[in-house]
């Protein structure tokens, strides 16, 4: 198997030339298709933005979901950490008992 992909993606009004690693081609293709689907919505409802300005706030929309699953990610981590010591502390305190 190749260890090097070359894929050509359209965003927007841009052709876009990569290099990937091979597992990642349909990712990239699904990310490609939901930046052109948001973009041709907001096309549509902005439409007195330029090209720029609309790929602007696509990207704004994307930027601000990948923020919010990175705390919810960070948060859910804190959460599991301050489980576990609850959990041992308890299971510790149950072997005690024994």
């Amino acid at each position: 198997m190749k260890d090097k992909l070359d894929i050509t993606l359209r965003v927007a009004d841009t052709k876009l030339e990569l290099t990937i690693n091979p597992k990642e081609e349909l990712l990239l293709r699904n990310v490609a298709n939901e930046v052109n689907r948001v973009y041709a919505e907001y096309s549509k409802r902005f439409t007195d933005s330029t090209p720029q300005e609309v790929l602007a706030k696509v990207t704004v929309l994307f930027a601000k979901g990948y923020l919010n699953l990175a705390e919810q990610t960070r948060q859910t981590d804190e959460f599991l950490g301050q489980f576990e010591a609850d959990l041992d502390k308890m299971l510790i305190g149950e072997s005690a008992k024994s």
